[in-house]
């Protein structure tokens, strides 16, 4: 029974990021602030929040090489390494100091925002930017602005349900 549960709780997972992934690939002709929604980073975060810290890890890892694999990218394997990075620390987050819900998941999205363009900064900087700092810091505050003040709320609502239903699971587990 316990081999179903596990089954039943990745395929909701993965149905529900394949239905986030499917309104990332209609809003590629939405430019607002000169971006596009980029919602790759909640994938990684926001369902850590909601379940153990090796489920989000994993979760985060398994989203970071499918973004590797989907988006050019200079840098191989930069989404592997740095959402389970963000997912582990807001695992952290939403057990000691937020619980997982919307305040939690605007808080997480904002530190993987962080996290990656940290990340992509410093790769402009090693390969000699003259000013990758501000440049990165300008496009991650647009990506930002344009993703996460509507898409938080619907993707946390969406993987809320999703935690709850394969909870519920596990609790009945021994009564079927």
């Amino acid at each position: 029974m316990f081999r179903y549960a596990v089954i039943f709780k990745w395929t909701l997972y993965l149905l529900a990021a394949l239905l986030c992934l499917t309104v990332q690939s209609a809003a590629q002709h939405i430019h607002f602030l000169g971006v596009i929604p980029f919602l790759y980073p909640l994938l990684a975060v926001i369902p850590a929040t909601m379940d153990s810290p090796g489920f989000g890890g994993a979760f985060a890892l398994l989203m970071g090489v499918f973004c590797d694999l989907l988006l050019p990218e200079s840098l191989p394997c930069f989404y592997t390494l740095s959402f389970p990075v963000a997912a582990m620390i807001a695992s952290l987050l939403s057990r000691e100091l937020l619980p997982a819900g919307l305040l939690c998941s605007y808080a997480v999205s904002a530190l993987a925002f962080a996290i990656n363009g940290f990340f992509h900064c410093f790769l402009l900087w090693t390969w000699g930017d003259p000013s990758p700092w501000m440049t990165g810091l300008h496009l991650t505050l647009r990506e930002f602005l344009v993703t996460v003040p509507i898409m938080s709320p619907l993707m946390t609502l969406l993987f809320r349900l999703v935690a709850d239903r394969t909870r519920y699971e596990e609790m009945h587990k021994g009564t079927a």
